[in-house]
């Protein structure tokens, strides 16, 4: 039992390392496509004609885009600043989850931007990536992530576009992914664990039949034995008893030689005592043994 216990739990270990590197195998180039995709979304958005004199800030600051620039997207942003940093424009569309973001909200994004480069930044318990062009540069529709760059007319500028996309979705998306791979990979290890189990089992019944005869055989033999011995020991006994008896009549038997048989009785009598006891104390180690093993 212990032995297969021993079996069952060392290929479950290697069957976790095992699933464990499957599921990363799969969940790492799946999460870095979500990343690549969410990146190439914010290219194709931050190339697209910025009108920003139509999207100066006024009143409402920061009006939502008429136009669907890109379909099926998160929360986007783009806000145009002049060369002191100041904002001049403001768009946004994808899904409306930035309606309450102020002018401050928008510049704090500019400024987290510059400090966190192309890398993921937080801003009001949301994940941002973000991007900026020269102003002017978007009518030439610059494209970044194609094979082919197209050409720029415009001349460039001190101002900047800054493109903003929230990709808190990335973050859920990785999330759900490691739920699902935990799950489907517990399902996976008790389910190959079950069937080592199984097969371990199946593999070790015969050896475990044949402890249970060997077990069996020694405690059957160790009972037989015991009954021969008490016998042996008993006739032991007897004989001392005689030899003593033959010692206090030494004297009346000594003419007739008895003196040098009993003195050779008594030699054989410890000879077989010895004996005796020595089986006596093999037979109750292998009961010992047994007990211990159960």
């Amino acid at each position: 039992m212990v032995f297969r216990r021993r079996i069952v739990a060392s290929a479950a270990c290697l069957i976790v390392l095992c699933v464990a590197a499957c599921m990363a195998t799969l969940a790492v180039p799946l999460a870095d496509a979500d990343k690549m995709a969410q990146r190439r979304t914010l290219e194709n958005l931050s190339n697209q004609p910025f009108d920003a004199v139509g999207n100066e800030i006024s009143g409402d600051e920061g009006r939502t885009s008429s136009v669907a620039i890109v379909e099926n997207v998160a929360s986007w942003c783009r806000v145009a600043v002049d060369e002191s940093g100041e904002l001049l424009a403001i768009d946004r569309g994808g899904t409306p989850r930035d309606d309450d973001m102020s002018k401050s909200d928008y510049a704090r994004l500019v400024q987290l931007r510059d400090k966190a480069g192309s890398e993921v930044f937080s801003s009001d318990g949301r994940e941002w990536i973000g991007l900026w062009q020269p102003l002017g540069v978007q009518d030439g529709a610059l494209t970044v992530s194609g094979e082919d760059i197209a050409a720029v007319d415009t001349s460039s500028t001190e101002g900047r576009v800054y493109t903003f996309l929230d990709v808190t979705s990335h973050g859920e998306f990785v999330a759900s992914l490691i739920g699902g791979c935990v799950v489907c990979g517990g399902v996976m290890v008790l389910g190959a664990t079950a069937v080592v189990a199984l097969a371990v089992t199946r593999a070790l019944r015969p050896v475990a039949e044949s402890r249970e005869r060997g077990r069996e055989f020694v405690l059957s033999a160790s009972h037989e034995l015991k009954t021969p011995l008490m016998a042996i020991t008993s006739a032991c006994d007897v004989l001392e008893a005689e030899v003593a008896r033959s010692a206090v009549s030494r004297d009346e038997t000594a003419a007739y030689g008895t003196c040098d048989l009993a003195d050779g009785l008594a030699r054989w009598i410890v000879v077989i005592r010895e004996a005796t006891d020595e089986m006596a104390r093999s037979v109750s180690s292998m009961l010992r043994d047994l007990k211990d093993e159960e």
